[in-house]
C-alpha cells in the first residue's frame, strides 16, 4: 500500500529545556595581564546549569518570531597549572574563583532560511572571593542590551558559512565599566557525519568604555584602580572546535583559541595575549 498519511495536528515543539554545560581548559594568561610578572597559566573550569523557556508560535502571522526567557548560573573555578606570580604566589589561582548569575530575555526574528535577527536583555551579577563561598560578595553588576544579526548559509550539504554581528550597550555598577561592546564573527563549519561537526572561526571585538571614575557608594571600591575613562579595547580571536553528538541530549567537544587584545587606557586586563585549549560536555533535556 505504500506510505499512508494520517491527518492530525502537527507535533508540538518542546517549550522548556534544562541543560548543564561543563568545560575545562588551560588558559595561558589567566589574569589577562600585559606584564610578565603577572602572566601565568592555570586550569579553568566553567560549569553552567541553565533553564530556559522558548514557546513556539503557531500563528502564521507571527511564526517567524521566537521569544525566550531563562536563567543560568555559572561557576568559575581555577586550579594551578604552573607556579603563580606576585599576589597569587601564596594563595594560588583558586583565589580567583567567582560565580555569575545571568537572567535573560530575548526575541528572535527569522527573515528567511539564511538571515535572522535577535534582540536581548540580560543581567550579569558577579560574586566571589576565592575558595570560601560563605564570604562571597557582589563585586560587579552588568546589564547588557544587545541587537544581533546572523547570516547562516549551507554550502554543498556538509559545509556552512556563518557571519554574526552583535552590537550592545552595557550598563555597569561600578559605573566605570559601562561601555558599548560590539563583535563580528565569521565561522566556517564542516559536518562530515550527523554526529560530528567542526568549526573554524575568526572574531573581532571593539569595546568603548563610557563610564568615568567611581561615584561614592558604588560597590567594589577596589575597582577604582581601573581608570576606564575614554578607554578603547580592540580584540581579535581565532579558534577551532570539534563536537561529537552521539545521542540527541549529549555532546562532547574539544577546542582551541588564541586572543590578542590591545587597550588605549588599561594595560592589565586590556592589553594581553592568551591561548585557551580544552574540552567540554553538554547535557540538555527538552520538554
Amino acid at each position: 500500500m505504500g506510505q499512508v498519511n494520517i491527518l492530525g495536528e502537527e507535533p508540538s515543539q518542546p517549550w522548556f529545556s534544562i541543560s548543564v554545560d561543563c568545560q575545562a581548559f588551560y588558559n595561558s594568561n589567566v589574569l589577562y595581564a600585559s606584564s610578565i610578572e603577572n602572566t601565568f597559566g592555570a586550569w579553568q573550569i566553567i560549569t553552567t546549569p541553565e533553564i530556559s523557556f522558548a514557546p513556539t508560535i503557531q500563528d502564521e502571522t507571527y511564526k517567524m518570531l521566537s521569544p525566550r526567557a531563562g536563567f543560568r548560573y555559572q561557576f568559575f573555578t581555577y586550579a594551578q597549572a604552573e607556579p603563580p606570580k606576585q599576589t597569587y604566589a601564596t594563595t594560588g589561582p583558586s583565589a580567583l574563583n567567582f560565580d555569575v548569575m545571568n537572567p535573560y530575555l530575548g526575541l528572535g526574528w527569522k527573515v528567511d532560511d539564511d538571515l535572522s535577527f535577535d534582540f536581548s536583555i540580560q543581567g550579569n551579577l558577579y560574586e566571589g572571593n576565592g575558595r570560601d563561598r560563605s564570604s562571597y560578595v557582589n563585586f560587579l553588576n552588568e546589564y547588557p542590551i544587545a541587537w544581533q544579526a546572523n547570516w547562516f548559509h549551507i554550502i554543498e550539504e556538509i559545509h556552512s558559512l556563518s557571519i554574526t554581528a552583535r552590537a550592545s550597550y552595557v550598563w555597569a555598577n561600578p559605573s566605570n565599566f559601562s561601555r558599548t561592546d560590539n563583535n563580528l564573527t565569521v565561522s566556517w563549519g564542516i559536518m562530515p557525519t550527523e554526529e560530528v561537526s567542526l568549526q573554524f572561526y575568526a572574531s573581532a571585538r571593539l569595546a568603548k568604555y563610557t563610564g568615568i571614575n567611581l561615584d561614592p557608594g558604588e560597590i567594589s571600591s577596589n575597582y577604582s584602580t581601573f581608570n576606564n575613562y575614554d578607554r578603547l579595547d580592540i580584540q581579535q580571536t581565532y579558534g577551532a572546535s570539534i563536537t561529537w553528538t552521539p545521542v540527541e541530549y549529549v555532546s562532547l567537544r574539544g577546542f582551541v583559541s588564541w586572543t590578542k587584545s590591545d587597550s588605549t587606557q588599561v594595560q592589565e586586563t586590556g592589553t594581553y595575549e592568551a591561548l585557551n585549549a580544552g574540552t567540554g560536555l553538554n547535557l540538555v533535556y527538552r520538554f
